[in-house]
């Protein structure tokens, strides 16, 4: 068995040696080899990298500055398929030692992605959630373009699906796990785990600082983010997804139709914004995605 493990690096000094730490000390190290595409960090980074190549064999590409999305995205064409299994990985979390060896063995001809829970940590290390979710979430086309439903760093997937991928052309890259996620339902099932076996790790960086942002501020900066993104909007993807596969299910194949025509069509409009199928998503994901419908950022 042979396993690649996908990092991307940006200015992770300080928490990247913990995580090297847990790749380390996988009960399947033998089998793996990594693969990290520094982001242009200008922090000990690098050196941190270095260090562990002593440890654990480690493939280094240092590469111009694209942010995570694409930085994946570059790694997964990059790395060779070769491989039996690949796993995206994040530089600031703590895997549990069996993670890998777990999400392998569910792996089979007809499951090609699996993904799990993991328990919420803070900048100390400190466990402030031991399940982030509480319940199975809806993995379907029509959920995944309301909000996500995991991480990249849960994500371990087969050779099949890698070679599938790289093979098509896929030009519109909000996040690398996203797409991912929605062209391995193209294939098979996605399993799901509801345990967790990996601490994902919340500091000044992401999601919990922002919350800490007044309203107005918030939505001001949202909406920018938005309208920056507009070349990698869901409806692009809806697109770009249409032109390469073929849909199975006829409502997901008008789903995605909608998604695609809605900023031309006021009755798609309408459609997405009554669509039943997504209302089991999250309050807040859905108020964003009703909002982006509206203003055509979608």
């Amino acid at each position: 068995m042979k396993i690649a493990v996908l990092m991307s690096t940006y200015n992770g000094e300080a928490f990247l040696n913990l995580q090297m730490q847990s790749l380390s000390e996988q009960t399947v190290v033998d089998s793996i080899t990594v693969y990290i595409r520094d982001d242009r960090s200008t922090d000990n980074t690098i050196n941190i990298i270095q260090k562990w190549e002593k440890k654990i064999k480690i493939i280094l590409i240092q590469g111009i500055n694209k942010g995570p999305a694409m930085s994946f995205w570059d790694l997964l064409k990059y790395v060779p398929g070769e491989f039996d299994y690949y796993a995206f990985c994040d530089q600031d979390d703590i895997w549990d030692k069996d993670k890998l060896e777990i999400a392998t063995g569910y792996l089979n001809d007809d499951v090609h992605l699996y993904t799990c829970n993991c328990r919420s940590i803070d900048a100390n290390n400190n466990i402030f959630e031991k399940k982030r979710r509480k319940e199975y979430p809806v993995i379907s086309i029509e959920t995944l373009f309301v909000s996500g439903v995991t991480q990249g760093c849960a994500m371990v997937f087969s050779k099949k699906l890698k070679e599938y991928i790289c093979n098509l052309h896929i030009t519109t890259i909000p996040m690398h796990d996203l797409i991912v996620m929605l062209y391995a339902l193209q294939m098979g099932r996605v399993y799901w785990d509801i345990e967790p076996h990996f601490s994902y790790r919340f500091h000044s960086n992401n999601v919990i600082a922002k919350e800490k942002k007044k309203v107005f501020s918030k939505l001001l900066t949202t909406v920018r983010r938005w309208d920056k993104n507009k070349n990698v909007s869901m409806s692009n993807v809806a697109t770009e997804l249409l032109a390469q596969v073929t849909i199975n299910n006829v409502e997901t194949e008008k789903f995605l139709r909608q998604i695609s025509n809605y900023k031309k069509s006021i009755k798609s409009k309408y459609l997405l914004l009554n669509n039943k199928k997504i209302r089991s998503c999250n309050q807040r994901a859905l108020r964003s995605f009703y909002i982006r419908i509206i203003l055509n950022y979608l």
